[in-house]
């Protein structure tokens, strides 16, 4: 009877707010990304299209309160034999309750698994889900750039964002966190959203502060990197160095914390765009924000840009021209290019960069 009640429920009322993305699901995928940009939406409405108009769809969400999530997967494998369901999704994903063997005797031709991380132990194709950009932000929300840049800076890049005010967003935090040592781990990591740290002093620091065991610290550490809600910048040709922190959301530390650094903010926001919108590896260095490799480019971070400032942060980058062909320097509305000690520079305002589709059309 629940699992009838569950099929005869299929969601047809998708959410106002598209994302626009391309997608291709093969018969097993594992459709993976983190809290709050939008994952179950894009299944819901990729399905939604007119090829999938005919075919037998059922979606299982098995964080529903309704369910009694032990009698669910016992009997869910005969349930889809006898309906001959084609397509089965199965939202927030947990292999506590569902085995690689149950998965693999699922009769269903099409299934979409969606969880935080990527199952890497079983047979099915991954798809990553990345967080809404400043280009497809403009495409979801058709307001004009600056209003739209207004909004991005404000409210952050999750899908639901302009909905979700500073206490909100610190509750959907700790909903993502699950409990409170998981929120107090998360709080400090955000705290160093920017700065150089390695994970052994974070844990270090919070050991001075209270009780925590380190294996509790390096899991949780690596769900949310496994789960792209933090990111870990390693520095060029020093893998051993302090890593740099990133996270899937620019503006968490303003939820988190009432000292406000813009500056930090942006950067963070920089490297979700390097990353996501235009694919590229990313490091940093003594004196760049990010270098790009294979562009031979030097990037800083200059929000608020003033000449003599600029000036004098181009001279102090010495080594890194051996192997800098060009500088960018990404600011909120400043605009010119120069040269500094023999390389070119180009000041841009971060809606030309993040709107271009690919980076050497600077140069």
């Amino acid at each position: 009877m629940e699992l009838a009640k569950i099929l005869e429920s299929y969601p047809k009322n998708l959410s106002k707010i598209h994302r626009h993305l391309p997608l291709t699901l093969d018969n097993k995928t594992c459709v993976y990304g983190a809290k709050g940009i939008g994952k179950t939406e894009i299944i819901l409405n990729h399905y939604a299209k007119a090829e999938f108009s005919s075919s037998k769809k059922m979606y299982l969400n098995l964080n529903d309160s309704h369910l009694n999530q032990c009698k669910i997967s016992e009997s869910l494998l005969d349930f889809l034999q006898k309906e001959t369901i084609d397509i089965f999704i199965l939202d927030h994903f947990s292999p506590s309750l569902f085995s690689p063997t149950l998965l693999d005797s699922i009769p269903t031709p099409q299934i979409t698994i969606i969880s935080q991380s990527p199952l890497t132990n079983l047979n099915y194709n991954l798809v990553e889900i990345p967080p809404i950009t400043f280009q497809e932000f403009t495409k979801i929300h058709k307001t004009p750039i600056d209003e739209s840049l207004n909004s991005y800076l404000k409210f952050g890049n999750l899908l639901e964002a302009e909905y979700l005010n500073e206490y909100k967003k610190g509750e959907f935090l700790k909903i993502l966190a699950g409990d409170s040592i998981n929120f107090w781990i998360l709080q400090n990591l955000i705290l160093h959203l920017g700065q150089k740290a390695s994970i052994h002093q974070i844990f270090t620091k919070l050991k001075k502060e209270g009780k925590l065991s380190k294996d509790r610290f390096y899991e949780y550490c690596k769900i949310l990197n496994e789960s792209k809600i933090l990111f870990w910048l390693t520095k060029f040709e020093h893998e051993s160095a302090p890593k740099k922190l990133y996270f899937w959301d620019f503006t968490l530390k303003n939820t988190i914390s009432y000292e406000r650094n813009f500056a930090l903010l942006f950067e963070n926001m920089v490297f979700l765009e390097l990353l996501y919108h235009f694919k590229e590896e990313i490091f940093y260095t003594d004196k760049l924000d990010f270098y790009l490799p294979n562009l031979s480019l030097g990037i800083l971070c200059m929000p608020f840009v003033q000449h003599h400032i600029l000036e004098s942060r181009l001279h102090k980058i010495t080594k890194e021209r051996e192997f800098c062909d060009s500088f960018l320097i990404l600011s909120l509305n400043h605009k010119e290019s120069g040269e500094n000690l023999g390389t070119p520079y180009q000041v841009l305002p971060f809606k030309d960069f993040a709107l271009q589709d690919s980076l050497p059309k600077f140069f």
